[in-house]
């Protein structure tokens, strides 16, 4: 591991302190025998039948604290003050449910949970977008949750790939490793990527050939968050927040080992992954977790059986996480290491045949809560992680041509806040990042970033209710600022002498959200977001190989400013479910390379890119739409839209094209067959010497079995991508002028939860 220097130091101490911080004065005392705290909650969860259903996610919606239920449908949450909380049950296959429960002091509260059978995938817990754990009617963003079956039916190899058939998603493919996701256009540094509400600290954001250091197949669900999210999640999620959830850190404590192995096979990049997880109960206080996977896949076929070279990749992991629910504190901390090797797809007659990248990232994390009252400050909690990451590209001979090392190190202190009706949250956070990159071809000089912010977030009522979960229209509002630096150190001469720049900004949002009925709601919502540069913007004079050009950064560049308006409107019940939404985002200062030119270098001619700003607009829409028509059968349609452009008009680069789709499926609950299809039009709308794409049109067909036996939860799911094996390049692909995208692929998952 490399030197973590005195940020880093600073950090590990806070790391391995907070699990030892005291209760605040007031915490009630552990009780119960053997000093254990008796469940505040205990409850069953059967089907419409009455049978006990094994298996059941059960999460409390506020504290983001979950668990599942044993063979006999039983679950429990101790540790909790008197209060009203509201509870989410998943299952899949069949339809969430939702639970308001009230405990009392020294009391446990019962709960019987009825679960129905349902074919229409529905939205259940949700925790990115709503800081007050509203439910899904209540937000005034548009957000997507995929788990269950749907996540079955659409895992890819990569979070990218599992994501890019929801409306407004697709993927920066540059070969299958580093495929990135784009929401309503934006991409890398304009998203931010968490792995459990915390962000992943690698370089996928920075560079179009560098991976995303996070496995699907370990996933629960996944959470996206479109249009502005700065508020919560920093300065650069000006296009949205894709989370990856995979309850690496115990949040409740099981009353049994309970845990899921997973694996899945595919035939276009030859290959497959497997996954496990297991949380055990150490009493009634304390939790631990372990989970490890890893997948190998060979090179990637593309449409009409030709095998795209070099395109292999490899990767790794494990995770320790340790969780403590006494009294009135909860607190956990866990401890994971990803390594990764991967191929970059190389241009034909390039030099860069057979180049490939191999690295790895450690990660630490701590976090505490304490339960303060009913009023005023209702909890603190206070939130560590220091990231340890680098990779060396290395060339076909074993040469390390560059070497990359990324240390990061974030800290975070928020409240849930009450006074009367009006509810949120109140925090501050700091952010430290050390890069140092080295060799011949390093694009950047080595710098480091600081960052330190203070937001908010409350929710009022608008009208009165004995349950402020209760369907009502709602006021939200938020604010943000943030103050980011960025130090680049002295290095080759080509970059010059050290420099120092620094942004300051205030970003905000108010939105309504007004329901219709207990099924139906609109959300609108205007926001103002902000991005730094990153420091290859700024700070780069090199060969970027991943763009097919030299790069030449822009020191001073200004923030990117976005003002976005969106409006969604959502559908939510047993027989149908869909979201409908629009959006307009302005954004001041749009950070582009612009090619200027050619330049020869070492005998080769490239395109000479020079970083500049200009005023940029886009406009878009997106929605999907599923319906129970007959008993078992699902009906959808899907469809997105958007045009990108400079304030001149020229087009924005790499635009996704319009989409439209359709599927249908049977589905009893136990046993489900589908078919969908999803036509693309052609992409003619590009930049200047940018590629442009032809339409295509791509079938997919799936058949997938749900059952319980002996008090597990089995999914076995086989899906057939692309059918006709269409040859087809997407228009967000960075490299389309030479590749195309992955073509048939068949593919069988199967996971067992228990």
């Amino acid at each position: 591991m490399p030197s973590i220097g005195s940020r880093g130091l600073l950090t590990a101490l806070l790391l391995s302190s907070l699990s030892l911080l005291p209760a605040p004065a007031g915490a009630a005392p552990a009780s119960g025998a053997g000093g254990a705290d008796p469940p505040a909650i205990a409850g069953v969860v059967r089907d419409s039948a009455g049978r006990p259903l094994p298996g059941v996610q059960v999460v409390l919606r506020q504290l983001d604290r979950g668990t599942t239920t044993d063979a006999e449908g039983r679950f429990e949450f101790r540790g909790l003050r008197p209060g009203t909380y509201h509870l989410d049950a998943v299952l899949i296959g069949f339809a969430p449910a939702h639970h308001r429960v009230v405990v009392e002091a020294g009391a446990t509260a019962t709960v019987e949970l009825t679960l129905h059978v349902a074919a229409v995938q529905l939205a259940g817990v949700q925790v990115t977008a709503s800081p007050t754990g509203a439910g899904v009617l209540a937000l005034t963003q548009a957000m997507t949750e995929v788990s269950g079956k749907e996540l079955q039916r659409e895992l890819g190899s990569t979070v990218a790939q599992t994501l890019q058939s929801q409306p407004g998603m697709a993927v920066r493919y540059s070969g299958p490793a580093t495929a990135a996701p784009v929401i309503r256009g934006l991409t890398g540094e304009r998203i931010v990527v968490l792995q459990n509400g915390d962000r992943t600290a690698d370089l996928s954001a920075a560079s179009a050939d560098h991976a995303l250091t996070v496995d699907p197949l370990a996933a629960s669900r996944i959470e996206v968050v479109r249009g502005p999210a700065s508020l919560l999640y920093g300065n650069n999620a000006l296009g949205g927040v894709v989370n990856v959830i995979t309850n690496a850190t115990p949040t409740g404590v099981p009353d049994r080992v309970e845990g899921y192995v997973a694996t899945q096979g595919q035939t276009v990049a030859p290959g497959g992954a497997v996954s496990a997880g297991l949380t055990v109960p150490l009493g009634s206080s304390l939790a631990l977790t372990a989970q490890a996977g890893g997948r190998r896949l060979g090179d990637v076929r593309v449409g009409g059986g030709a095998v795209q070279e070099n395109t292999f990749s490899r990767d790794w992991h494990g995770t320790a996480g340790l969780g403590l629910v006494r009294g009135n504190t909860r607190a956990g901390a866990s401890l994971e290491a990803y390594a990764f090797r991967y191929g970059l797809p190389f241009r034909p007659g390039s030099d860069d045949a057979g180049v490939h990248l191999e690295g790895a990232r450690q990660d630490a994390q701590a976090r505490v809560e304490f339960d303060l009252g009913d009023r005023g400050f209702t909890d603190l909690e206070i939130q560590g992680s220091g990231q340890w990451y680098h990779h060396d590209e290395v060339e076909a001979d074993g040469a390390v041509a560059t070497s990359f090392r990324l240390s990061t190190q974030t800290v975070q202190a928020r409240s849930r806040t009450r006074l009367g009706r009006l509810a949120g949250q109140l925090g501050a956070e700091a952010l430290f990042r050390q890069y140092e990159p080295t060799g011949i071809e390093a694009l950047t000089p080595a710098a480091n970033s600081d960052g330190v912010a203070l937001f908010f977030f409350q929710e009022l009522p608008i009208r009165a209710t004995d349950d402020d979960h209760d369907l009502v229209p709602r006021l939200q509002l938020g604010g943000r600022y943030d103050r980011y630096t960025i130090d680049s150190r002295a290095g080759a001469a080509k970059f010059g002498p050290a420099r120092s720049v620094a942004f300051g900004n205030v970003s905000g949002s108010i939105g309504v959200n007004v329901p219709f009925s207990q099924h139906v709601s609109l959300g609108l919502s205007v926001a103002r977001a902000f991005r730094a540069p990153s420091v290859e913007e700024l700070f780069s004079n090199a060969v970027h190989a991943a763009a097919g050009a030299y790069q030449v950064g822009n020191p001073d560049l200004v923030a990117e400013t976005n003002a976005g308006v969106d409006a969604v409107l959502r559908i939510q019940s047993r027989r149908l479910s869909g979201q409908l939404s629009g959006y307009l985002n302005r954004i001041a200062d749009y950070i582009a390379p612009i090619e200027v030119g050619d330049t020869t270098i070492d005998g080769q001619t490239l395109p000479l890119d020079v970083f500049r700003q200009a005023d940029a607009r886009i406009v878009g829409v997106e929605g999907k739409l599923e319906g129970e028509v007959a008993r078992h059968v699902v009906l959808g349609v899907m469809g997105d839209a958007l045009r990108g452009d400079f304030r001149g008009g020229d087009p924005l680069p790499y635009m996704p094209a319009a989409r439209l789709g359709a599927s249908v499926r049977w589905d009893d609950g136990r046993v489900s067959i589908s078919g969908e299809g999803r036509h693309t039009f052609a992409q003619t709308r590009v930049a200047t010497n940018e590629t442009a794409t032809g339409a295509y049109t791509l079938v997919d067909l799936a058949a997938g079995a749900n059952f319980i036996a002996r008090g597990r939860v089995h999914n076995l799911t086989l899906r057939i991508d692309n059918l006709l094996d269409e040859r087809y390049r997407d228009a967000t692909s960075r490299i389309k002028d030479f590749a195309w995208n992955p073509g048939r692929n068949v593919s069988l998952v199967y996971r067992v939860v228990f």
